[in-house]
């Protein structure tokens, strides 16, 4: 039971040094003071989520272009290596027609 009340103890320790330090992150972030965002937490939170979600959406939306602008590149290489190889072939069968 001791250890049960013990691991309790931790985890609300742990718990309110988390809130503590997200405060302390949005009050940076914000310029408003700790004790109003500890106040208005689930709004800060909700705001907070919001921001994460446009960066997730912008940060996902530029790996897409990025991604699209490589397989683009990629897509050039084949095609050139493709046609070289199509043309040394054309050059081979040509040759071969000769020294039969």
């Amino acid at each position: 039971m001791g250890r049960l009340l013990s691991g309790m103890g931790w985890m609300t320790v742990l718990s309110g040094a988390a809130v503590l330090a997200y405060a302390q992150y949005r009050s940076n972030q914000t310029g408003k003071d700790i004790v109003t965002i500890l106040q208005n937490l689930p709004d800060e939170l909700k705001k907070s989520q919001a921001e994460w979600q446009q960066r997730l959406l912008t940060a996902m939306e530029a790996g897409k272009q990025a991604a699209a602008e490589k397989e683009a590149e990629i897509e050039q290489e084949l095609s050139a290596q493709e046609r070289q190889f199509s043309a040394r072939e054309t050059y081979q069968e040509e040759t071969a027609d000769v020294n039969v």
